[in-house]
């Protein structure tokens, strides 16, 4: 905060006031509520921040027993007294330090001082209105759960809470932000997850040095290990079920107030190409599902700058009836094939930030309408060929079957340069940079962890990568685990075979 606080609290009621007065900068904020009254024979105070705290439960569970006690207490008495007996509230504590009592009062809680008493009283009274918990907005499932994540941090945990009643379950608190500090909550298992991983995760968020952190976007670029890779090195959910996939696999789920969603780490490359109807449908079902997600991955990075280098650098490796086709269609048109499949591509680039953008259902009517009008317009006007519409059509769809929104982006960007590279030096630049690309995809890696593993460097894991294995498969935890606790349940998994034995 801009104004220095004492450590401590004064013993003197009149002094503290002075003191959150200027701190909170009651001559120019409105919504900080102060209430003066007198209970056990002193003079007493009470703030809290309209909007942000239930007043009917302040009346029944504050005001109503401290100005119905009679007995006439100071100090440490008094304190007792109050936190032990008096206030009807679940939650009450005490708070030495007016810098940490003034956070808790920003956050909701209702903060009491009594005259000779050298500590506040805070009181969990928190009834700010919250959005309750709904369905899924980008990662809508068939088969699962329907709750997403909401913006309050008790809420999300109460989630977790619900799908893991265990209490390994361990959620620790911190802050992050050096100015105005945002509550945030590391889980992991217990005896799952590593000990070094979460002590890992809390040195970074500790050495996020940023005035305020708002969501889990800004939160994934402080502590992600490499900033300029060209991949996400986190995971980013708004499912609480994946979250929980996550917690049992031995990862850390990081969770910020204010924010629906939270971050998985580490991760691999193949956690996001995984989707939550993977799990939940037959394993031949989510094998093919992935078959289908990894051919339109190698669509939309590839098939634009194969077509533009085969066209324009070796067009006898086409067969005759496709390249007559291609000449044909071409004939009419007045830009070069390179330039027109780069523009192209930032034409669908565009349609898709507007469709984004643009608010309720009409999005994806403008985004249909928009291709439509723009495509025969093009064709007609003999800027595009119909060939080209086509793989531009056919790499936008293999980018949209991807079920990360960040690996999209990243694939996006490494189409774009691929083109580049093929309308350039044909398909030996095209290789070229593929290589290298695959060379620093190799080199990335999350929270420490490689990033390819267990494919390379190969680690113990389940038939889960790509190909998904039936469950009585899955025995071990994620490579990431504790190299103790790998199988996920003791002795082996067996599959029930039904032989006429015991049937009705």
């Amino acid at each position: 905060m801009e104004v220095s606080m004492r450590s401590t609290f004064f013993h003197s009621l009149r002094r503290n006031q002075d003191m959150l007065a200027e701190s909170l900068n009651l001559e120019q904020n409105d919504d900080v509520v102060t209430r003066s009254f007198t209970a056990l024979g002193r003079s007493c105070a009470l703030y809290f921040v309209e909007g942000m705290a239930s007043g009917q439960r302040m009346s029944d569970s504050v005001l109503r027993p401290l100005l119905r006690a009679q007995e006439e207490l100071s100090g440490r008495q008094a304190l007792e007294a109050v936190t032990r007996r008096l206030i009807e509230a679940p939650e009450v504590k005490t708070e030495k330090q007016p810098y940490a009592a003034v956070q808790q009062l920003m956050r909701g809680q209702t903060l009491v001082l009594i005259d000779t008493v050298d500590e506040a009283v805070l009181v969990d009274l928190r009834g700010y209105i919250r959005r309750p918990v709904s369905i899924p907005q980008t990662e809508n499932v068939v088969i699962g759960p329907h709750e997403a994540f909401t913006e309050p941090l008790r809420d999300n945990l109460t989630l977790l809470h619900r799908m893991l009643p265990t209490p390994r379950l361990i959620c620790k608190l911190g802050q992050v932000g050096t100015r105005i500090s945002t509550q945030t909550a590391v889980c992991y298992l217990e005896g799952i997850c590593p000990q070094e991983t979460v002590d890992e995760v809390q040195r970074r968020l500790e050495a996020s040095a940023i005035d305020h952190v708002l969501t889990v976007g800004e939160l994934s670029q402080l502590i992600e290990d490499d900033p300029f890779a060209p991949l996400p090195q986190v995971v980013s959910t708004e499912r609480p079920d994946r979250a929980v996939s996550f917690l049992l696999e031995g990862q850390a789920v990081i969770l910020i107030d204010g924010s629906p969603r939270c971050l998985a780490m580490p991760v691999s490359f193949w956690h996001l190409f995984h989707a939550p109807d993977d799990s939940y449908m037959r394993w031949m079902y989510g094998t093919f599902m992935r078959v289908v997600r990894a051919v339109g991955a190698v669509l939309a990075l590839l098939l634009p700058a194969v077509f533009v280098s085969m066209v324009i650098f070796h067009p006898l490796a086409l067969p005759m009836s496709l390249l007559t086709n291609i000449i044909q269609s071409r004939s009419i048109v007045s830009i070069s094939l390179f330039g027109e499949a780069v523009l192209m591509l930032t034409v669908f680039d565009l349609i898709n930030e507007a469709g984004t953008r643009i608010p309720g259902l009409m999005g994806s009517s403008f985004g249909l309408v928009s291709a439509l009008i723009l495509g025969t317009a093009a064709v007609d006007a003999g800027l595009v060929s119909p060939l080209l519409i086509i793989v531009v059509a056919l790499s936008g769809l293999g980018s949209y079957a991807l079920p990360n929104y960040s690996l999209s982006f990243a694939f996006r960007m490494g189409q774009m340069a691929l083109l580049i590279a093929g309308g350039l030096m044909g398909l030996p630049g095209v290789c070229l940079l593929l290589l290298l690309m695959a060379m620093r995809v190799a080199g990335m890696e999350s929270l420490g962890r490689p990033y390819l593993a267990p494919a390379s460097p190969d680690r113990l894991h389940n038939p889960d990568l790509i190909v998904r294995g039936p469950v009585f498969r899955q025995r071990l935890r994620s490579y990431v685990a504790k190299p103790d606790n790998l199988l996920r349940a003791h002795g082996r998994m067996r599959r029930f075979r039904d032989k006429g034995r015991g049937r009705p």
